[in-house]
């Protein structure tokens, strides 16, 4: 673990020694947030760490207290300002104003004027969040907050800033097709350099060489921050939006691509997508040269989407791991997970509707059988809710569901586990928005028979298939991550069984194992038997099982000879045509949904 955490010493050193934009891949539990602390203890140079995982504040707080590096948490609107989350009849009107794209700074400067009156928060004097605000940030040698404080230019300038994790749509504005179109409507009417009026009439003639001249004129006079529109005359209005001048920039420039996705490049790194069924995406990165350097940090990172939301720009690559070789005999030596998968296919779990309880129980039985304790397990919510009502929950000691894993540490000792099924978001938001916010087309590819692919066989044209693994392979590759992270009690690693074939590539397990379940006849023929009045002692013909059950006396036999192949009976033969005289061995251990083998 030394080893590898010296290389990673030398990724963060190495990455922040560059101008621009670097990521260091290195795996979970590598300690890359330490790390971070670590450089700036070491070189003293002033730090901005951009996270999501709210939990990790106190971890960078404690870390920096033990460093002797002085730190602040930044100062956010919904946190601190007393009128969020007090249950003040205006809290709505508030939420209403910040959701139109007025900062939390702005709509208390002007509150007088958004909301005829001061906010609560400022009757006995400042609103606690904007005496937050008033800080020097050169007297801190770390400042710690959200991904979207990056926008505040003041937040990173003159400082080094690392990413902890992908941002995901942090940097996202999502309006409907309504809200946007009336947003633009209620710009254009206002807006005398434009000569339209109306969204309509601004599809219909953007490309007319009429209005050329005008709509060069106004596009080359947007900055990186006239792109907000704050008149007073604007805000009044129903739908109105501070984005409307960016919104309307877009509608100008949308190109179609050959998957009915429009496309438009803003500048600045800002991109606009909409979708076939008119779903707008608005990509606002931060503006980011103001850093001395910016450094990401993933375990599993897609450069594509990093690049995007970093305004597009050049990422230099430091990696830890330099091969697959290494990455494998990291997580087997260092972490000491010991994986052993199924020979399920591609299980996609996230909808419900293909959720398999009869070989997931079967699973989840075995390893009680096979390692003596039940599994923690981690699964889809829809999974979880099957498992309660069919009786496999009584297999999982406790469970979690992809969505709630972010920054958990809930399963760190944990030395059984089993990953059952692959998360499968919507198409359109993983793989086809964002590779359209790349300015590319993507589908699903067919298969030789015609058909498009699903499945494991499911494949894209490029960069498809890489936007898609970065979701599901690397969600169930960090969910096997989360356990047995933490050494304790002399122990250290886990056994994890993944019930999918969405693993990594470079991941090798230490088994493969296959899942069986009983057939509907099995059930039948076990019931028979205990049901009856030799039970347990007793012995049992083939016929005499089949007279009381649906299936025949040769598929009983066939179904017999499979329960002793298990060990589950014995039998001697003689009497009359020499038959089968099945004998009780160990019934009453029965695996109600199947075996592993």
């Amino acid at each position: 673990m030394s080893e590898v955490r010296d290389r990673l010493d030398a990724s963060i050193h190495s990455a922040f020694t560059h101008d621009g934009i670097s990521l260091v891949e290195a795996l979970p539990a590598m300690g890359k947030s330490f790390g971070v602390i670590k450089w700036a203890d070491e070189t003293r140079n002033p730090l901005t760490i951009l996270t999501s995982r709210q939990e990790l504040y106190g971890q960078y707080e404690e870390w920096c207290e033990d460093a002797g590096l002085s730190y602040l948490i930044l100062p956010a609107f919904h946190r601190e300002c007393g009128t969020m989350g007090a249950d003040h009849p205006i809290e709505a009107s508030v939420k209403e104003v910040y959701e139109s794209g007025i900062s939390g700074a702005g709509l208390h400067r002007n509150a007088e004027r958004y909301f005829d009156q001061s906010l609560p928060c400022q009757q006995d004097g400042p609103c606690p969040y904007m005496e937050k605000r008033e800080f020097d940030p050169h007297e801190y040698d770390v400042l710690i907050g959200h991904y979207l404080q990056a926008h505040n230019g003041e937040y990173i300038e003159d400082r080094y800033v690392a990413y902890d994790e992908f941002p995901g749509d942090a940097y996202f504005f999502e309006p409907t097709h309504n809200e946007a179109t009336r947003a633009i409507r209620n710009y254009l009417q206002a807006e005398e350099s434009l000569p339209f009026n109306t969204w309509r009439e601004l599809r219909l003639n953007a490309n007319n060489p009429e209005f050329e001249a005008a709509v060069s004129e106004w596009t080359e006079e947007l900055g990186f921050y006239s792109h907000r529109d704050t008149r007073a005359t604007l805000q009044n209005k129903p739908g109105f939006h501070a984005h409307a001048p960016l919104l309307t920039h877009a509608g100008l420039e949308f190109e179609l691509l050959d998957n009915d996705w429009e496309y438009a490049s803003l500048g600045s790194g800002r991109k606009a997508v909409r979708s076939p069924e008119d779903e707008w995406t608005v990509l606002i990165p931060p503006s980011l040269y103001a850093a001395e350097s910016v450094v990401a940090l993933d375990g599993t990172p897609t450069i594509t989407k990093w690049r995007l939301v970093l305004g597009d720009n050049y990422i230099e690559r430091e990696t830890v791991l330099y091969s697959d070789r290494e990455k494998r005999k990291y997580v087997s030596d260092v972490l000491g997970l010991e994986i052993i998968q199924t020979d399920a296919g591609a299980k996609p779990y996230q909808s419900g509707k293909h959720v398999n309880a009869k070989s997931d129980g079967a699973l989840l039985e075995n390893i009680q059988k096979r390692e003596g304790s039940r599994p923690a397990v981690i699964s889809s919510k829809k999974a979880k809710d099957h498992y309660d009502s069919t009786g496999v929950d009584k297999h999982i000691e406790r469970s979690e569901h992809y969505g709630n894993l972010k920054g958990s540490n809930d399963f760190a000792e944990v030395r059984l586990g089993a990953v059952i099924g692959s998360p499968h978001p919507p198409e359109g938001e993983a793989v086809e928005r964002w590779a359209a916010l790349d300015g590319k087309a993507v589908s699903r590819q067919q298969g030789d028979d015609g058909r498009l692919t699903k499945g494991a066989g499911l494949k894209f044209n490029p960069p498809g298939n890489a936007l898609f693994r970065d979701v599901v392979e690397k969600e169930v590759m960090q969910a096997l991550m989360r356990f047995g992270r933490t050494p304790s009690d002399g122990e250290r690693g886990a056994t994890v069984y993944v019930h999918t074939s969405r693993l990594p590539r470079w991941v090798e397990p230490d088994e493969r194992v296959e899942v069986t379940t009983w057939s509907s006849g099995m059930h039948e023929v076990v019931n028979a038997i205990r049901d009856s009045d030799e039970w347990p002692d007793g012995e049992w013909t083939n016929n005499e099982i089949a007279e009381s059950i649906s299936i025949g006396t040769r598929q009983v036999g066939e179904l017999m000879k499979e329960l002793e192949g298990e060990g589950y009976v014995s039998y001697r033969r003689g009497g009359r045509g020499n038959a089968y005289h099945w004998s009780n061995e160990r019934l009453e251990e029965f695996q109600r949904f199947g075996r592993v083998e």
